[in-house]
């Protein structure tokens, strides 16, 4: 009988490596020059505003790109190191423009050469308030929370709000810059339902993927480097008992996980309840950062409204800043005392939390519901958000707000999920509010994110948008603002600031799923006699390195996927429970209550088996087999 077998869909790193290795082997094949390059555009598939100049030269030289901007202050130079072959990567087009990209060699001799781009379907900057004198050449970069919207996705505005760089995929999450100049990113491939993805990615500005990070218990909201170049990052520990609560040190040559740190071990999980908790997600964790000088980690609990911080080595818990309300007495210790002399709030399911050089602490204070409990909330139209840098002595325990921007703006800022702050300097600060959202004209606590399909027949009413804004010495010296979508995070970041070279070869995979857990019970299954019922909308996808499974079965099923082989079968349990979803801060895809995501790891299997469902004791042939 002839077998259906599941075709494994190639990794973006595959496609990728193929891309390339097509268009060098093009450019090898021929003769290209100064005068007459070879031209790729979007080589790396993912970012249509990028693309390739190959030409030869008889000796090696140094070659100067200029992409000419729509004025002369748009204007982004590199000068590459030399080489006989060049091999150049362009950023920074313009879409819906012919660009012009010149070419110097260092003895003098210059091209010009022409790159169209058609109009991509983005977002464009609704305004941006700045003079090239302050912002440079640096573009700020901004992350989708609502990928759901074809129009949203995670790009880059220079100095006067023109576009100048995208990724098409949908990944989302935050944007940091690593110490080779590249980007580090959440993968684009999912893990677990709402928004946990497969890891995290090394990028080039051309969108090249250099590593993905594969993580056993995914990645979500934020991940930095370490000195010794690990990362650290959110994560999850088991997802049928927890989500948000955990982080991973990442060997950054390997990907293997050296260190973690479990918040079920460190913090009381029913007390301290903000307004959106639920005992799934009691953390919501949406920040990680490391302190040299006290040799700690700060960690953000949007679901506790309270920015914690504990010891790198020991994981004991050093203190707690926020609204002491809600917590039982043994825990009142670790709380701050406030002594600011004027005016003061607490924050409410904050984000993006971080030590200052001098050990104050600078967050993005969301403002949700600006109370603990139900009957003291404050309205969406009556709230604020804002940027609060607040200074603690952790001798006293005592705390003082020394700074803030946005609550004088009020509702027009309000972000009630997402958002960041960023520093630069003394006085030098980012304040990024991404998840603004009105429905009919009035502002609401619901998530952007989450609205996307609530209204999904009324989005006409519906309004997101974001509004990043730097200041020095407290002047505004630029705003920004993007409509049609909510928008994560925001980096201000400099295209061609890459440490190392453009380098050529195929992306590495790093990291791994580990071995599934096998059902440990011997089971019997009635067989069905008939074919699996089209209401489970089952659907299988054989990846590089995992079988993904999807499908819509009753919260409680018991679902189990068999792999049926020659010489032995295997049963995994597919778990069915539904999870209250309070907070999806990344919407990547529409999902229905019961909608349901597995996946088996390729690790440690391996041979020809066909696939069964059995499903509440019934067994249902899928008549379809996997190589792996």
């Amino acid at each position: 009988m002839m077998k259906n077998y599941l075709d494994t869909q190639k990794h973006l790193i595959t496609l990728q490596h193929e891309s390339e290795e097509a268009f060098l082997a093009e450019f090898r094949a021929g003769n290209y020059t100064l005068e007459n390059p070879y031209i790729v555009k979007n080589p790396y598939l993912i970012n249509p505003l990028a693309a390739v100049i190959c030409f030869n030269t008889e000796e090696e030289l140094a070659v100067k790109v200029t992409v000419k901007g729509k004025a002369v202050e748009g204007d982004i130079e590199h000068t590459f190191s030399a080489a006989k072959e060049q091999v150049l990567p362009i950023y920074g087009l313009y879409d819906a423009y012919e660009n012009s990209v010149v070419l110097t060699l260092e003895n003098g001799k210059t091209a010009e050469v022409k790159i169209e781009v058609d109009e991509l379907n983005i977002n464009k900057a609704f305004s941006c308030d700045t003079t090239y004198e302050y912002f440079g050449k640096d573009l700020m970069i901004i992350s989708t929370a609502t990928p759901l919207v074809d129009s949203a996705r995670t790009c880059g505005f220079d100095y006067a709000g023109d576009l100048r760089w995208v990724m098409t995929e949908k990944a989302s999450w935050d944007i940091k810059q690593l110490a080779n100049g590249r980007l580090l990113v959440s993968s684009y491939r999912s893990m677990q339902k709402p928004y946990y993805t497969a890891g995290l990615m090394e990028l080039g500005f051309c969108g090249k993927i250099y590593a993905e990070y594969r993580l056993p218990g995914g990645f979500h909201h934020d991940a930095i480097e370490l000195e010794n170049g690990n990362l650290l990052a959110a994560s999850d520990n088991d997802f049928n008992e927890s989500v948000e609560d955990y982080v991973v040190e990442i060997d950054r040559e390997s990907g293997a996980i050296v260190k973690s740190w479990d918040l079920l071990k460190i913090l009381p999980r029913e007390q301290g309840k903000a307004g959106d908790w639920n005992h799934h997600d009691w953390f919501h964790n949406n920040a990680v950062w490391y302190d040299k000088p006290t040799n700690s980690i700060t960690m953000s609990g949007r679901h506790q409204d309270a920015v914690i911080n504990f010891n790198y080595d020991t994981g004991k818990l050093n203190w707690i800043i926020g609204d002491p309300a809600g917590w039982g007495e043994e825990w009142q210790k670790y709380f701050f005392k406030n002594v600011t002399k004027g005016d003061f709030d607490w924050q409410y399911e904050q984000h993006a939390a971080r030590i200052l050089p001098n050990g104050d602490v600078f967050m993005f204070d969301n403002g949700t519901y600006r109370s603990k409990t139900t009957e003291n909330r404050v309205p969406p139209n009556d709230n604020f958000s804002r940027g609060v840098i607040y200074r603690i002595d952790t001798d006293k325990m005592e705390i003082e707000q020394v700074w803030q921007y946005g609550k004088e703006r009020g509702s027009e800022f309000y972000s009630p999920y997402i958002s960041n702050v960023d520093y630069y300097g003394e006085g030098h600060y980012m304040v990024h509010s991404g998840g603004i959202s009105t429905f009919r004209g009035k502002h609401t606590d619901d998530l952007g994110a989450m609205q996307i399909n609530k209204h999904k027949d009324e989005h006409l009413h519906l309004t997101l948008e974001s509004i990043t804004v730097e200041l020095l010495n407290n002047e505004v010296m630029y705003e920004l603002k993007v409509k049609g979508g909510n928008y994560y995070r925001a980096r201000r970041l400099t295209l061609y600031d890459e440490k190392t070279n453009y380098g050529l070869g195929k992306g590495k995979f790093l990291g791994g799923f580990g071995v599934n857990p096998e059902f440990g019970m011997k089971v019997k299954f009635k067989e069905a006699g008939v074919d699996l019922p089209g209401k489970y909308e089952v659907s299988f996808v054989l990846e590089e390195d995992r079988l993904a499974l999807r499908g819509t079965f009753a919260e409680g099923s018991q679902v189990l996927l068999e792999f049926r082989g020659e010489n032995s079968t295997k049963f995994y349990l597919v778990p069915t429970d539904v999870h209250d979803i309070t907070a999806a801060c990344v919407s990547f895809e529409e999902q229905k209550e019961n909608d349901v995501q597995y996946y088996v790891s390729r690790e440690g299997i391996s041979g020809e088996y066909d696939l069964y469902l059995n499903i509440d004791n019934l067994k249902y042939a899928i008549k379809m087999s996997v190589k792996l």
